[in-house]
């Protein structure tokens, strides 16, 4: 695996989840596709490869596609654009809830030496959530199968702990917990960059990204391997005193 197959995957799954055509990335386009209507994320947004691609529910995508005709996709991160895109969302009752990147591991990196003694299983999961480094590796507010962990330990302790969760068919989205006394040392670099390497040898991709990697700072996710690949835009539903003013979806 090298780099372009690591952007082929991401693009042909981004495709599927973003109801568009792997070439709509090719040519720094900003499209609006039509997805099925959902009362939590009325509109998510992907950019990557120069192009960027809105999906949105039935009857938000004639607004956007208004405002977005004629415009290239750096234009929606001017300060005017965004006040704009949540003056649309507001009167479909959501409004923007955040902007994250997303990391892919540089596939052309040595693989990372375990600094820690380490235990990885793919099965029996449950036995690690007492430790006290699970909670923030497991918390997720959704996630698909568990299917690696990772444990380091440090004189029988158990220092740090990643898992990879099954998002889709090719990506799998990885979470790291580290205990407190070691988060100012190189346990959460060696953890993210060992369950990289384990997801790589079964063939598939790793990456974090949004709120599940808040335990990931810029630094740690760097010198592990990882490389910013995509950017997300996604809406919630207002929860403002005039809700009830308009209707919501």
């Amino acid at each position: 695996m090298d780099a372009y197959d690591v952007t082929k995957i991401v693009r042909k799954q981004l495709a599927k989840d973003y109801n568009c055509k792997e070439s709509d990335f090719d040519y720094g386009n900003l499209l609006v596709t039509e997805g099925k209507a959902n009362d939590k994320r009325a509109m998510r947004a992907v950019f990557f490869g120069g192009a960027g691609i809105f999906c949105a529910e039935p009857g938000l995508v004639s607004d956007l596609r208004r405002i977005f005709e004629g415009k290239d996709p750096e234009w929606i991160f001017e300060t005017n654009s965004l006040i704009m895109l949540s003056e649309i969302l507001y009167l479909h009752g959501h409004n923007v809830d955040n902007i994250h990147e997303y990391f892919v591991p540089d596939v052309s990196r040595a693989k990372t030496e375990p600094k820690f003694e380490t235990e990885t299983i793919e099965s029996g999961f449950d036995r690690f959530k007492n430790e006290a480094v699970a909670k923030d590796v497991f918390d997720l507010e959704s996630h698909g199968p568990i299917k690696i962990v990772i444990a380091a330990k440090k004189n029988g302790k158990t220092v740090a702990m990643a898992a990879a969760f099954e998002e889709s068919e090719d990506l799998w989205k990885v979470s790291i917990g580290v205990a407190p006394e070691e988060r100012f040392g190189c346990a959460a670099e060696n953890i993210l960059g060992l369950i990289k390497d384990a997801v790589l040898e079964k063939g598939k991709i790793p990456y974090y990204g949004g709120v599940f990697s808040r335990n990931i700072s810029p630094n740690t996710g760097s010198n592990a391997g990882f490389f910013p690949c995509w950017s997300q835009i996604q809406s919630r539903p207002r929860d403002d005193e005039f809700l009830g003013m308009h209707e919501t979806r």
